[in-house]
């Protein structure tokens, strides 16, 4: 029977003789395949993984700190709002919103047609009463050299007492005091009208950056309300609350985390500044001021931050990760590797901020501690270190027993 033949054969069959033939060449396929495989000598590898791979690291001393994460809002070192000491009709602007300036730099004026009048005149007062009083100083200067004379013909009797009492006269002091009061006055209108002249050229108080202007030329302003700000945003500073359980840890003098995510990324270092002493009556709780500086602005006034605060810190001691600290069956323990053995070690602990542990007793230092792959072991497991002090650890060739090595067995100490 031809190849067409069986075909058609096949396709009168019913569907239950289709699938029983389909099963039966499938267990011949696989049995050729078997005989096939022995004839070249090939043999099935079972690959057989007997150890933990694992991660391990040397312990060492070092600094260790707890701390506490606390929410606070941004704030300008200063502000300062500005009023129009002068009530008057804005007549032209010379800034804008978020232009640096300095301190007494212009930001508007008011019209100064008003105070024109008066200002000349303060002038013209001032200029006639120097005139006047240079002019009796004058006289009184010449009265006093013409009584110097009058003393040497008084004394060789040229002149009478009563010639000499009327030079002397003359030549007092007393003769000026009027004329130095009426410069005094016109001094003191002068300055009054000057300042209020100045004032109509409204200036910033401060170093800083506007950050409102709300004038238009042709406005009235006046000293009813502020119409601009100038903000300092060289120094900027957080505020935060502690409870009074954490008031008494805090150390003045020390830097702190700040992290402002909508400003940068990463923390920067802060230093505390205030530190409240009488707790809020509201609250229950103590203000907290931490400096910030910010140099580039990237900090603006309002933004959010968070406040990584140390509260204890211990120098000098075995500190390992928090991870490789194992509880089991109601006591702490680790896991080192020692004269090719896994040993056992129960430790007693310290400090913890949740990423490392300082350990008090258990460890030393030195000891290769297993900081990865300790869920399912035990003392005398069977390990293999796959990374020691984040370097790959270097590995011998693959065993007689196929155990697994190299890349296979890294890729299951990583997960």
């Amino acid at each position: 029977m031809g190849l067409k033949d069986k075909l058609g054969s096949l396709k009168g069959m019913s569907r239950q003789k289709k699938i029983g033939v389909g099963i039966v060449v499938l267990l011949i396929l696989l049995l050729v395949s078997r005989i096939v495989s022995t004839l070249s000598g090939g043999e099935v590898a079972e690959v057989q993984q007997n150890y933990i791979p694992v991660n391990a690291q040397t312990v060492s001393k070092e600094s260790i700190s707890t701390n506490i994460i606390l929410s606070g809002k941004v704030y300008a070192d200063k502000e300062a709002a500005v009023l129009a000491k002068t009530p008057g009709r804005v007549e032209s602007i010379a800034v804008k919103v978020g232009d640096v300036v300095q301190k007494n730099q212009i930001l508007f004026s008011l019209d100064k047609s008003d105070m024109q009048a008066s200002y000349n005149q303060a002038v013209a007062g001032l200029k006639m009463a120097e005139a006047n009083y240079q002019v009796n100083k004058d006289k009184l200067d010449n009265a006093k050299i013409q009584l110097e004379r009058y003393q040497q013909l008084y004394e060789a009797g040229a002149i009478s007492k009563a010639e000499l009492e009327q030079v002397e006269l003359q030549a007092s002091d007393a003769t000026i005091a009027t004329v130095e009061a009426q410069l005094d006055q016109a001094r003191a209108q002068y300055d009054a009208a000057a300042k209020s002249y100045s004032d109509l050229d409204v200036k910033s108080p401060i170093n800083g950056i506007v950050t409102s202007l709300d004038v238009r030329v042709g406005d009235m302003a006046t000293n009813a309300a502020p119409v601009a700000m100038v903000v300092d945003m060289d120094n900027v500073y957080v505020e935060v609350s502690v409870s009074e359980k954490v008031i008494n840890s805090i150390d003045s003098s020390q830097e702190v985390q700040v992290e402002i995510a909508s400003a940068f990324s990463g923390a920067v270092k802060g230093k505390i500044d205030g530190l409240g002493l009488a707790a809020d009556a509201r609250t229950g709780k103590y203000m907290l001021k931490i400096n910030i500086p910010n140099e580039e602005h990237l900090i603006k006034a309002g933004m959010f931050a968070k406040v990584v605060l140390d509260t204890a810190t211990k120098d000098d001691v075995v500190v390992v990760p928090a991870d490789s600290v194992v509880y089991r069956s109601g006591r702490n323990v680790a896991y080192i590797f020692a004269d090719d053995n896994v040993v056992e070690r129960e430790v007693v602990t310290g400090l913890e901020n949740g990423k490392h542990i300082e350990i008090v007793n258990g460890l030393d230092e030195g000891d290769i501690l297993i900081v990865k792959g300790m869920s399912f072991m035990k003392e005398d497991s069977e390990i293999k270190i796959i990374e020691l002090d984040g370097v790959p650890y270097p590995q011998e060739d693959e065993k007689e027993d196929g155990s697994i090595e190299g890349d296979e067995a890294e890729g299951g100490a990583n997960q």
